[in-house]
C-alpha cells in the first residue's frame, strides 16, 4: 500500500550523452532539462514500485519542476522524491535534484496507479 512519506533516491553522473545538446533541447553541455524529469520520473517510479499490486504499474501524468542550476559534464546530481499526498490511484510526490552545489531542481510530480491489462487495452484501441 503506498502511503505519504514513502520516499526514493537516485544519482546520475552527468555525460555527454545527458546534455541539453545530446537531447536536442539547446546547445549547451549542462544537463538537460528533458534528461532531468526523466530521473525524476524513474527515482519516483522506482520508489512506490515494490508497494503496488501484481499487475499494476504507474504513469506519470504531471511534472511541475524548475530547473533552477546548470550542472556540467562530470556533476553528479542526486534525485530524490518523497510522496506527499495519496488520493485515491494519484500520487503527489515533492522533488528535489541536487548537486553538490545546491539546488538543480525543485517541484511536484504526480503519478497514477493503473492496472497494467487495461491501461494498454484503453491504449491500444487508437491502433484501431
Amino acid at each position: 500500500m503506498i502511503s505519504v512519506g514513502i520516499s526514493g533516491e537516485k544519482k546520475l553522473l552527468v555525460t555527454d550523452k545527458d546534455t541539453a545538446e545530446a537531447w536536442g533541447s539547446g546547445t549547451l553541455p549542462v544537463l538537460a532539462t528533458p534528461k532531468m524529469i526523466l530521473l525524476v520520473e524513474e527515482t519516483a517510479s522506482a520508489a512506490v514500485a515494490d508497494d503496488l499490486p501484481e499487475g499494476d504499474t504507474t504513469v506519470g501524468t504531471l511534472v511541475d519542476i524548475k530547473h533552477v542550476s546548470a550542472s556540467p559534464v562530470g556533476t553528479e546530481v542526486t534525485c530524490r522524491v518523497e510522496v506527499i499526498e495519496v488520493d485515491r490511484a494519484r500520487i503527489r510526490f515533492q522533488v528535489s535534484v541536487t548537486d553538490r552545489f545546491g539546488d538543480v531542481g525543485t517541484g511536484v510530480h504526480e503519478r497514477f496507479v493503473v492496472h497494467s491489462d487495461k491501461f494498454m487495452a484503453k491504449a491500444n484501441t487508437k491502433l484501431q
